[in-house]
């Protein structure tokens, strides 16, 4: 219930957190060096003007763009559903679905009248839920704007707190970590974000060159997907493989085959160019990180599960290193040839 209330505090802060990078660039780069205004306080507004001007207007462009092309799609199968429907039923046996639905006919019926009492409340509450989804991303984007704004006041009470409660040297181990997890989390997120939508440019071009149904649809699920390391591409690989061996099971050999030279690509050649060792973390980290996330966060737990996952086994690091150094132990790797 207190994360309920406190939802938008916190989104917003994820906001601020993802764009004040940009902010920061822009105030530096662009107002500063390249226009030299001297009013600081118009060199910030500005800069937040302009990023959050460059994020509504990538979300517009979406929607305008794609979002029409997804529908169309979506449409196109919805439409085509009946012609699947009856050619699979040519191989159905009627006897025994029709004995199947003999004994479930009244346990539907109870289902159907208990679902149509409570059919209202349902429409309401869904009603209410998304007037509230809206109302809260309004406030959090607007807390966002008020964070970055108010930035510097912010990190001041969080420093003055930080050295009133801890000893000196906690209180700057602990802003050396604050400081260096902000910046795996980050340029995980930038790394990962530039390379999916990349990958799914790509897989557009080569879908659209090889004349495969569904580009729009399918490339943007291979794009979104791509974000979960390992297991991204494999599930958005089967969810366009899914759609289009329904159209033409035959184009989805073809299909599969296009997935895993992207991938291969994306794996070997522009993840490490982009991402290089944003996070540091092993492939068994990964695969623990995506399962965990996933498993108690559900689909946002496997998109945020690495970063994190990076985050804790840095400052995991650094306790060992502490206490290790504390003690006066030194522990070397495994790294002669002779073992394996």
């Amino acid at each position: 219930y207190i994360f309920n209330v406190i939802s938008p505090f916190v989104i917003g802060a994820f906001i601020a957190f993802i764009l004040y990078p940009l902010v920061r660039f822009f105030y530096r780069h662009l107002f500063k060096e390249k226009c030299h205004l001297k009013s600081d306080k118009l060199s910030k507004y500005l800069s937040i003007l302009i990023t959050y001007i460059i994020a509504i207007g990538i979300i517009t462009i979406l929607m305008v763009f794609i979002i029409p092309q997804l529908y169309t799609s979506i449409t196109d199968i919805v439409d085509k559903l009946p012609v699947w429907y009856n050619n699979i039923t040519g191989l159905i046996d009627y006897a025994v679905i029709n004995e199947q639905l003999n004994n479930l006919y009244p346990k539907v019926i109870s289902y159907l009248t208990d679902m149509l009492t409570n059919l209202l409340p349902y429409v309401v509450n869904t009603s209410m839920a998304i007037v509230k989804g809206l109302v809260n991303l309004i406030i959090a984007i607007m807390v966002s704007v008020y964070m970055i704004s108010d930035h510097k006041n912010i990190f001041y009470n969080f420093k003055r707190v930080l050295y009133a409660v801890f000893p000196k040297n906690a209180a700057d181990t602990t802003r050396k970590i604050c400081r260096e997890s902000g910046t795996i989390f980050l340029k995980f997120m930038y790394g990962k974000a530039l390379d999916s939508l990349i990958i799914g440019i790509i897989c557009f071009i080569c879908m659209t060159i090889f004349k495969f149904p569904y580009t729009v649809l399918i490339s943007v699920i291979v794009g979104i997907t791509n974000m979960i390391p390992y297991f991204g591409p494999y599930i958005g690989g089967v969810m366009g493989g899914i759609i289009i061996v329904i159209v033409n099971p035959i184009q989805v050999i073809f299909f599969a085959i296009l997935i895993l030279v992207i991938q291969q690509f994306d794996g070997l050649f522009l993840g490490p160019k982009i991402l290089g060792e944003s996070t540091g973390l092993k492939p068994l980290w990964v695969i623990f990180a995506i399962v965990v996330g996933g498993a108690l966060f559900g689909v946002l737990g496997m998109f945020l599960g690495v970063p994190v996952m990076a985050v804790i086994c840095y400052i995991t690091n650094l306790v060992v290193e502490h206490f290790l150094k504390k003690r006066n132990i030194s522990v070397q790797p495994y790294d002669s040839p002779d073992e394996m």
